[in-house]
């Protein structure tokens, strides 16, 4: 039956008309899924449309629990987080929504990004209040009610995503808008829809990473380019491939050193993107009602996005062969069949593991070592990834309390595991130049990489210090000067 719901949500498809998107330049790989999180040299990894700002009235009381949800709602005044009753009006006040009528792309996306806002939000919302009278986590709700759990789960299966907080689908990529639709994606044109603490440094974490991945479209082109000219063994293609792909990663550089700023005050809103396979779920979460008879009872145990990263850090792993750096293992995003990978949108995942196999059986690294002036422009490349991880290990370890407030012996690992690998980085770049014969480079060229070796040195002794003794302090990002 065509309710006016029904009516509302037809009209609003079919006002949605997709941006003029460029076939990407390779035969070897297209989208598997027409979802809005395709993979393009035009969007590169943001969504085909901007996000759904508001849903449809149908949700209306679903729209006003995530208005009134955030710890300081930006108005001066404090929202449902900030006193704890957001658990207690979930359960009193949201509807069961039915959701088996909605198959609209658009609308499946951001029903998707507002129920996993939801979902963190209720169950970790006990181990926000307890992290900010005493700086640790406690416990956190076992289980996710129905009314959250059953649409969650219906929503996730049609749109071929895990029904938990992502970092794409939900915390970022899809929780923007323009202040002025005719303007692009700059800094001081967007904000964010959907916020946990509503503090600055949230803000700027969702607008630096949305303006960052407005460069991405680049990256993806001359990620294909790069395999395809190693694939037909044309250098000089490889060495043009390869400037482009640094030009595109030192823009999202430069955009978020503009915008990651008080890293210091991200714990207000972390703590709401821990997976439930976190010691503050002692057993995982339970979801109400969901499965067939016998399986939705049992715990789900998800990664969150304060355990994983965007697909930028793993198009740089892929492409350049750095997942296995580390002896004590791969990153978690080393495995695009079960590791972080595995949670990103499905054609992410596709993306990724076409990188991932393709730069494996071509050998980009060998290729990159096979001339001189290619090795430069590969430790480019690198240099700018390093750039990168830095700043986001650097981030995790202000993010975090120090150990003597409570650190769990599962992040210490975790961030063990990221310091090494950025430190392998740093190796590599300094291996690849005593790798190279540096006599047969310009002058130009020879100052670049010997700028590029004494940062890449700088960090790996900064990093084995900290390896040694955690308490050391790291280099600031302005003194290794990228």
């Amino acid at each position: 039956m065509l309710t006016r719901h029904n009516l509302a949500f037809a009209r609003l498809a079919l006002s949605a008309k997709p941006s003029q998107v460029r076939r990407l330049s390779t035969a070897t790989w297209r989208n598997p899924s027409p979802s809005e999180f395709t993979v393009s040299e035009t969007t590169g990894f943001l969504p085909r449309h901007d996000p759904l700002p508001m849903l449809p009235s149908y949700f209306e009381s679903l729209e006003e629990l995530l208005h009134e949800m955030p710890i300081s709602k930006g108005d001066g005044t404090y929202g449902l987080l900030h006193s704890g009753r957001f658990g207690e009006r979930i359960e009193r006040e949201l509807p069961h929504y039915d959701v088996g009528f909605i198959f609209d792309s658009r609308i499946l996306s951001a029903l998707y990004r507002d129920y996993t806002f939801l979902a963190s939000a209720y169950l970790l919302e006990p181990c926000d209040i307890q992290f900010r009278l005493a700086r640790n986590y406690g416990l956190a709700r076992r289980m996710l009610p129905a009314n959250i759990a059953e649409p969650l789960e219906t929503i996730a299966a049609r749109l071929n995503a895990r029904p938990y907080l992502e970092h794409s689908m939900s915390f970022t990529f899809y929780n923007y808008r323009r202040k002025d639709s005719s303007q692009p994606l700059t800094p001081d044109n967007i904000e964010p829809i959907r916020r946990f603490s509503g503090c600055d440094a949230e803000h700027s974490y969702i607008v630096g990473h949305v303006a960052a991945a407005q460069r991405t479209g680049s990256m993806v082109s001359a990620a294909l380019e790069i395999l395809g000219s190693v694939r037909t063994g044309n250098r000089s293609a490889f060495d043009k491939a390869l400037r482009q792909y640094t030009g595109a990663m030192a823009q999202v550089n430069d955009i978020l050193s503009q915008t990651l700023k008080n890293t210091s005050e991200y714990a207000s809103f972390r703590t709401f993107l821990n997976g439930c396979n976190q010691p503050m779920f002692s057993n995982g979460v339970l979801y109400e009602n969901t499965g067939p008879l016998g399986v939705g009872q049992q715990p789900r145990h998800y990664l969150g996005v304060a355990q994983s990263s965007n697909p930028i850090a793993s198009l740089g792993t892929h492409l350049f062969q750095l997942s296995n750096l580390s002896p004590r293992g791969t990153l978690p995003c080393a495995s695009a069949k079960d590791g972080v990978d595995s949670l990103r949108p499905e054609n992410y995942q596709s993306f990724l593991a076409h990188i991932n196999a393709e730069s494996r059986v071509l050998g980009v690294q060998t290729f990159a070592l096979g001339s001189p002036a290619s090795s430069v422009e590969y430790m480019a490349a690198l240099d700018q990834v390093l750039a990168y991880r830095y700043r986001q290990w650097a981030n995790l370890r202000d993010s975090i309390p120090l150990q003597s407030s409570g650190k769990s012996a599962a992040f210490r690992d975790y961030f063990d595991v990221q310091t090494r690998h950025v430190r392998d980085v740093a190796e590599l770049v300094s291996r690849t130049h005593a790798n190279t014969d540096t006599e047969l480079l310009t002058p130009e060229h020879r100052a670049h990489a010997e700028a590029m070796v004494h940062r890449a040195e700088m960090v790996r002794r900064s990093l084995n210090r900290i390896i040694t003794d955690p308490e050391t302090a790291p280099l600031a990002m302005s003194m290794i000067a990228y």
